[in-house]
């Protein structure tokens, strides 16, 4: 409420008044946050297999493993290269989650080929604490015989110093979680353009609707085309 003059005869009148008061920050968690990265085979699968860990807060596909690199390559360069790794920088709590856990995260959501260093298996400690980790890690993991299924140990995984990580083109970022609808549209509209549906159609529009399905699965793939020429951005990290 204020007190304001009204004309030139000096009365006062009350009136209310709308005062804009500071708010205070909304008080958020905090989050000892750090950051690894591994060379995991192909980055979709292991990208988001760790995503799924307690813990992990973001992980996001990239090329590193150049220690001489000026430039970010592009899918292509890495492809035709025996340079590169195809990378996964991941975004953790460190409250929640250690990094030696984060290590046994990696073993087993890796998928690397042997032989290749594109899809090879790869550790980059970001300071020393995490390569003393991940050396001790090696080492007693493999005391303990430490084996998957299809025969990875954790002598698979080389040590190598962190060089720059350049985040892959958009459209692998997230892939399997983008794919995985897309191609159940796709199916889902080729089966409607063969006309498996038309039990369930008019007479009069079945046409109609095998040609529309035809019509969107050729539009859906074409996007499938064309977005790996629109989103293709590489930037550093």
């Amino acid at each position: 409420w204020a007190f304001v003059p009204r004309g030139g005869d000096g009365r006062l009148v009350v009136c209310a008044s709308s005062v804009t008061r500071p708010t205070q920050p909304r008080s958020l968690p905090l989050q000892a946050t750090k950051q690894a990265t591994f060379g995991a085979g192909c980055f979709w699968k292991p990208a988001e297999e760790m995503l799924k860990a307690d813990g992990v807060i973001d992980t996001v596909a990239g090329y590193t493993g150049k220690p001489d690199a000026t430039k970010a390559p592009n899918y292509d360069q890495v492809c035709f290269s025996r340079d590169w790794v195809e990378g996964v920088r991941v975004t953790y709590d460190d409250s929640k989650l250690s990094y030696t856990e984060l290590l046994d995260i990696f073993f087993e959501a890796q998928e690397p080929k042997v032989g290749s260093r594109q899809y090879g298996s790869f550790i980059f400690p970001h300071d020393a604490e995490q390569e003393k980790a991940a050396k001790e890690w090696v080492a007693t993991s493999s005391e303990n015989n430490k084996r998957r299924d299809d025969g990875i140990t954790p002598y698979f995984s080389v040590i190598e110093p962190l060089s720059k990580f350049y985040q892959a083109e958009g459209y692998h970022q997230r892939y399997w979680e983008k794919q995985r609808p897309r191609f159940a549209g796709i199916f889902a509209l080729l089966m409607v353009s063969t006309g498996v549906f038309d039990q369930f159609i008019p007479m009069e529009y079945a046409r109609d609707v095998q040609t529309f399905g035809s019509a969107a699965a050729i539009v859906l793939g074409l996007y499938q085309v064309l977005e790996r020429q629109i989103d293709n951005k590489v930037v550093e990290l």
